[in-house]
């Protein structure tokens, strides 16, 4: 019986590619099972509405039922809970101090932090609202904003009155634009003298940026090697906790 539900787990992640239908045969070699085993899973699937067969390409693809049960598992999410042992995981690997930022209007507040065993550290306050061009971690966050948003920070920024005023905007969104290519920002001495700070986006269900995760460290501690593998750290830990609010990326 167990054996059979861990089946049928394991096929409904493979199908859990967005806007993707699948052959019986795809799915068979996916989870390494005989089209037979898989078939009658996909019936009992079918069955219960989890999965829809369309009968004319004889394609199988994720159905409505399961709407209703990723609804309840959303409104049962606590980001800071769930972002709570990935942050402890990240610490550990680096050594360093890690952080989850959110957005908050134009600016951004960090939601959580953990310690890492360093007695030399970057202090950030929790609850304290920064601009979002403010170091690595934020600038995960703003990379990922849509279009209209960035203009509108940008004037924002040149309206009202700004801690950390943006001295160029293209040069900013030059930056951006190769945070979105590499999927992780880094900074040194950009909001704090002599800091780096590593971040990266997350994701959630719909695959919009929920908020960014990273590390901020004394820039004597990051050369060039330690930063590129730092960078990895800091980009599988927000894959991690992407995957953990339901994030399924294309590319997998």
């Amino acid at each position: 019986m167990v054996q059979s539900v861990t089946r049928t787990l394991e096929l409904l992640e493979v199908m859990k590619q967005p806007q993707k239908s699948f052959s019986l045969a795809q799915l068979s070699e996916a989870v390494n099972l005989p089209p037979s085993t898989t078939h009658r899973i996909l019936q009992t699937l079918c069955e219960k509405n989890y999965v829809v067969r369309d009968e004319r390409a004889h394609l199988y693809s994720l159905g409505p039922a399961l709407i209703s049960l990723g609804a309840a598992a959303t409104h049962n999410l606590d980001l800071k809970s769930i972002a709570t042992p990935v942050l402890q995981r990240l610490s550990g690997q680096t050594r360093e101090d890690s952080f989850l930022i959110i957005l908050s209007g134009y600016r951004s507040i960090v939601l959580s932090h953990e310690d890492g065993p360093r007695n030399l550290k970057i202090v950030e306050k929790l609850g304290h609202e920064v601009e979002l061009h403010c170091g690595a971690i934020r600038k995960a966050l703003l990379a990922y904003q849509d279009g209209a948003f960035l203009q509108n920070y940008l004037r924002h920024c040149q309206d009202t009155f700004c801690s950390h005023p943006i001295t160029d905007s293209s040069a900013l969104l030059a930056e951006l634009k190769e945070i979105r290519q590499n999927g992780v920002a880094l900074t040194c001495s950009d909001y704090i003298q002599d800091a780096v700070g590593i971040g990266a986006p997350v994701f959630d269900a719909q695959g919009r940026v929920r908020s960014s995760l990273g590390i901020v460290l004394p820039a004597a501690r990051a050369n060039a090697q330690t930063q590129d593998l730092l960078k990895q750290m800091v980009k599988q830990s927000a894959a991690e906790l992407s995957t953990c609010l339901g994030y399924a990326s294309a590319a997998l």
